[in-house]
């Protein structure tokens, strides 16, 4: 006969999953953020966003989230709550699946693969967003870590280097 019992434990929550992948939301907003205020080709992709232009990057079904807007010509960090009205909305299937982009375990363009990615908006917006986010990455991560996340490493000359000294200083603390 197959007994009933009863416990008092719980699934787990992912609260370290959750936290890190914000917190990756918001490592990769702010370097967004600075890098649009000297790299050549953010720059040149965001002049194709009309001004006040927002997107979200949203992780379903309740995870965080990550919203950037473009003004004064430059990206600015909005914050970490779901933004329903942005002009191009990112949603990120699972939480499981944004960890394993946020900790360079899967790239962008193998998540789309897989659909565990949709996009609401113009799929050409949606094409330079992805193109900002490999620009970045390119000076988050080293080399070793952009071969899983990137279809080619860029070439890191010494004015990267100092670009990417800035970032991690500067751009981490005050998004500058």
């Amino acid at each position: 006969m197959h007994k009933n019992y009863r416990t008092n434990i719980e699934p787990s929550s992912n609260n370290l999953k959750y936290h890190a992948v914000k917190v990756g939301f918001l490592a990769l907003g702010r370097a967004l953020q600075s890098a649009s205020n000297f790299e050549q080709d953010i720059i040149k992709d965001i002049s194709e966003w009309n001004e006040g232009f927002i997107f979200s990057m949203d992780v379903l079904p309740n995870g965080p989230s990550l919203v950037m807007k473009k003004e004064n010509r430059k990206m600015k960090l909005i914050g970490t709550k779901k933004n329903k009205d942005a002009d191009l909305i990112v949603e990120i299937k699972n939480l499981d699946t944004a960890y394993r982009m946020i900790t360079t375990q899967a790239g962008a363009h193998h998540v789309f693969a897989e659909h565990k990615i949709s996009v609401t908006g113009n799929v050409a917006d949606s094409m330079i967003l992805i193109r900002l986010l490999y620009i970045v990455e390119g000076y988050l991560f080293p080399e070793i870590l952009n071969k899983n996340i990137l279809k080619k490493s860029p070439k890191m000359t010494i004015k990267k280097h100092i670009n990417r000294l800035h970032i991690y200083t500067i751009g981490m603390l005050f998004g500058k």
